[in-house]
């Protein structure tokens, strides 16, 4: 079913967000769109296609998010809405951790603002899914979302590759490169990024080893 036009206030205000180079935009956009798109994602690749995990679906909509946000310059709300294109770009990225892998598909240089219409331009808005409803956050995790959602860029970036890396933590090399710096830099980026996570979290109360 065709998406209604013109899109409303919401995706309009991320759309500027994107377009002034502001990062606080794609935690919104994943917030608001993630769920759905992963459900969706799992529905096809896994259930249905058999070919990733649900831990291989989290790392695509990781890998989709930098796109999003590397070719965000691209985005026409004219055309599609953010919710549209971030599906998008998370399908391809879906297929090329099918056939790549992880750390290849992470890597690979594309323009995904153009490239999805011509390797699906039958790509629309996926449908709706029931998600199970989860329990309510611990104030915990809540905390911590909050503190790691403040640190720097950098260091935000090395801490969540590392929440979802199947070893304790993200290869610092694939790191480095991902993020344009030394390989030495990533240690002492997650070194500060958890001093700066301890010392918030017992502020609020909370006893972190």
């Amino acid at each position: 079913m065709a998406e209604p036009k013109p899109y409303d206030e919401e995706n309009t205000r991320l759309a500027i967000a994107l377009l002034d180079d502001d990062e606080r935009a794609l935690e919104e956009i994943l917030r608001l769109y993630g769920p759905d798109i992963k459900e969706t994602l799992y529905k096809k690749f896994t259930l249905h296609l058999g070919v990733l995990t649900y831990e291989d679906i989290e790392d695509v909509l990781i890998i989709a998010l930098h796109r999003l946000w590397d070719a965000r310059k691209n985005y026409d709300d004219k055309k599609q809405s953010l919710r549209v294109w971030f599906y998008c770009i998370a399908e391809n990225a879906a297929r090329d951790v099918k056939k790549l892998g992880w750390h290849k598909a992470s890597k690979l240089e594309r323009h995904p603002g153009k490239d999805w219409l011509e390797d699906d331009p039958k790509c629309a808005a996926p449908e709706p899914v029931e998600v199970e409803v989860k329990k309510e956050e611990s104030k915990e995790a809540t905390d911590l979302k909050m503190v790691v959602s403040k640190l720097p860029d950098v260091q935000r970036r090395i801490v969540l590759a590392d929440s979802v890396s199947r070893d304790d933590v993200a290869s610092s090399a694939d790191l480095a490169a991902d993020l344009g710096i030394p390989v030495a830099y990533v240690k002492v980026y997650r070194q500060r990024a958890m001093a700066t996570i301890r010392r918030e979290m017992r502020k609020l109360g909370h006893n972190i080893p």
